[in-house]
């Protein structure tokens, strides 16, 4: 089996650039040649509408038949659990939707049997192993049947079972940000919540033995980049406050800060909205191959 590396990209910040960094990351991975999933966990959906809308799949993400959604995983895994464990579950391969060469995806959707988003469905799930596993046991089944570099999970600015199994199922982050005093205090609040989702669970719980055998160890810090920089603003202060404050106030050590940032381009934004990379802009392209180069080296 490849060895896949799970990474998720997120901030309890919305507005950060998150949807739009990932759909970059995979679009530039896959031209390195590398083979990557994308997995939408935000019950907004917003990844899911633009892949949907921008390629075969269907004409819009409220077309696409409910057994496609990451929404129909939850569903069945929840009741599995509830009142059916003795069942095995298998996902039909076409749940996975090819993009474009070497980038695949698998939606949520807000429109799942009449309007449950993942955020309904992590609301019935209880805080224990069990409902925590649905997330790898999926990427795992996933795994068995394909090989791929990467699987990359946009992780919704919230703290809820889902985004807490994705700290948890994963051994790589990265947390786009904002040059901003709010969002500097939300980075540190982001970085030591992983770690303490992970103490929770694999070192503090009465199932952290089975838990941390389960999932690993802790998911590891890639870096964190800033998005929406503007040419004519002056950022040094605010990016030595971002410095320090996460020095002083994360248990997170060696805290790796990528020196490429991404502009507030308009074609950027464009560009994302129709699913693609910019072709104009290279700040993306330039970051994919520092996260790479990060990535080998930890």
């Amino acid at each position: 089996m490849k060895d896949t590396k799970v990474i998720f990209v997120g901030n309890y910040k919305g507005g950060v650039g998150k949807t739009t960094s990932v759909l970059n990351f995979a679009e530039h991975f896959a031209k390195q040649g590398k083979r990557v999933l994308v997995l939408d966990l935000d019950p907004q959906s917003s990844l899911s509408e633009i892949l949907v809308n921008n390629s075969d799949v269907g004409d819009s993400l409220a077309d696409l038949s409910p057994s496609l959604t990451l929404n129909y995983v939850y569903d069945l895994y929840i009741s599995k659990i509830k009142q059916y464990n003795s069942l095995e579950l298998k996902f039909n391969e076409d749940i996975i939707q090819q993009y474009k060469k070497g980038f695949d995806f698998v939606a949520s959707s807000l429109f799942y049997n009449g309007g449950i988003g993942l955020d309904e469905l992590a609301i019935r799930m209880e805080d224990n192993i069990e409902y925590m596993s649905i997330l790898k046991n999926f990427i795992d089944s996933i795994k068995q049947k394909r090989e791929y570099d990467f699987i990359i999970m946009d992780c919704p600015p919230s703290n809820n079972l889902i985004t807490r199994s994705a700290f948890l199922t994963s051994q790589y982050y990265i947390i786009p940000t904002i040059l901003d005093g709010i969002s500097t205090n939300g980075v540190a609040h982001y970085i030591n919540t992983v770690s303490k989702i992970y103490e929770k669970y694999c070192k503090e719980s009465a199932d952290a033995t089975i838990a941390k055998h389960y999932f690993g160890e802790k998911s590891k810090l890639i870096g964190i980049f800033c998005t929406f920089i503007r040419g004519q603003v002056y950022y040094d202060n605010e990016r030595k406050n971002l410095m320090k404050t996460l020095k002083d106030r994360c248990n997170e050590e060696n805290i790796y800060f990528f020196d490429e940032n991404i502009n507030n381009y308009v074609d950027i934004a464009r560009s994302t909205a129709v699913g693609e990379a910019s072709k104009a802009r290279n700040d993306y392209q330039e970051l994919t191959k520092s996260v790479l180069k990060r990535i080998s080296e930890l």
